[in-house]
């Protein structure tokens, strides 16, 4: 159920001081909102180490001292009834993903026609760190009420899309590991954190085999053809613990970084992971990038797939069509803080 303000049981506003609610002044979308504009909140309790629940009741009380009612879509379902609605509804100033990294993902999936904005309260938090996006609720809604617009561009990995990147192969391996091990006997999804990725690690660094990826560019000019143990699609220069892997990617250009590492093995991995702590892989012989538009995969093996930061499928051998990544131009549209320079505002 689609709910107004926070879940019952969580934090209210019955001990907060009563604040006027002030029609705010006009943002670079539009003319001044109504108070009876409203935001929808798509919410994940379990993200990072659970401080979901939390972070709507500020926001909540945040945004409706700026004249905004909220509501909270809690599960999947409710998810895909407040994108509808929102859709439909002139009035919808904004969607905002409180969570991390995967619930940007599950929100730019149900393919939004309003701006999203996030709140942080992930373990990686990498989209909204990117935009400068805050942690603290008071200062979200303050990027929700007067923040500026800009448009992104979103990556498309068959059906299913991405905001920062795409992984294929060990990476992904580690990726899928830490989420059977998050999901566990229960199938429910607990919170977690970055000490809970040490033990997948580890176990892929010892059993994964690297097997050999054909990595196709499908662009007009030039039609290049790599073979690699371990490949990467940014549509961001964000990725775990800060590692520049495509510091150049660009979320506004219409291209997507394509980074593609030859050498299998755990000590070849290892290698390349010192060489890009220190800026130095993309020099190197056996790394390959390129900025490029469409870039389709194959294995002669079933080889997993990461779609920022969660398990995001496999390349199928036996598929009739190779795995394809390609750029979305202007995909989607995000409220960033007004101090926030960008190229592509939009008017």
């Amino acid at each position: 159920m689609v709910e107004d303000g926070p879940r019952p049981g969580s934090s209210d506003d019955r001990n907060h001081d009563a604040a006027p609610i002030t029609t705010p002044r006009s943002s670079i979308i539009g003319p001044e909102f109504k108070a009876s504009a409203w935001v929808g909140l798509i919410a994940n309790a379990n993200s990072g180490v659970g401080a979901g629940r939390d972070r709507v009741a500020r926001l909540v009380r945040a945004l409706k001292r700026k004249g905004l009612e909220c509501r909270v879509a809690w599960s999947p379902a409710d998810r895909l009834v407040m994108v509808d609605q929102a859709s439909r509804s002139p009035s919808c100033r904004c969607l905002v993903a409180v969570g991390g990294d995967g619930t940007v993902s599950a929100l730019i999936n149900e393919h939004p026609t309003v701006p999203i904005c996030v709140l942080p309260a992930g373990t990686e938090n990498l989209f909204a760190r990117h935009f400068g996006l805050s942690r603290h609720p008071e200062e979200a809604a303050e990027t929700i009420a007067h923040g500026r617009a800009i448009s992104l561009d979103l990556g498309a990995a068959n059906d299913r899309r991405f905001a920062l990147m795409a992984g294929i192969g060990f990476d992904a391996e580690i990726v899928t590991r830490h989420h059977l091990a998050r999901v566990g006997h229960s199938q429910r999804v607990r919170p977690t954190s970055r000490v809970a990725y040490v033990e997948p690690v580890l176990r892929a660094s010892f059993e994964y085999e690297f097997p050999t990826l054909t990595v196709r560019v499908e662009d007009p000019e030039p039609a290049e053809v790599f073979s690699g143990s371990i490949a990467f699609v940014f549509n961001l220069p964000s990725y775990a613990l800060g590692l520049p892997i495509a510091p150049t990617a660009r979320e506004d250009d219409g291209l997507l970084d394509l980074v593609v590492f030859r050498d299998p093995g755990p000590l070849a991995a290892l290698h390349y992971l010192w060489l890009i702590f220190r800026g130095l892989h993309l020099d190197r012989p056996g790394v390959w990038h390129r900025r490029v538009r469409r870039v389709s995969v194959s294995s002669d093996v079933s080889i997993p797939v990461q779609l920022d930061g969660d398990p995001g499928g496999s390349i199928n051998p036996s598929a009739p069509t190779p795995w394809t990544a390609q750029v979305l131009p202007r995909a989607v549209t995000l409220l960033v803080p007004a101090s926030y320079s960008n190229s592509m505002l939009v008017s």
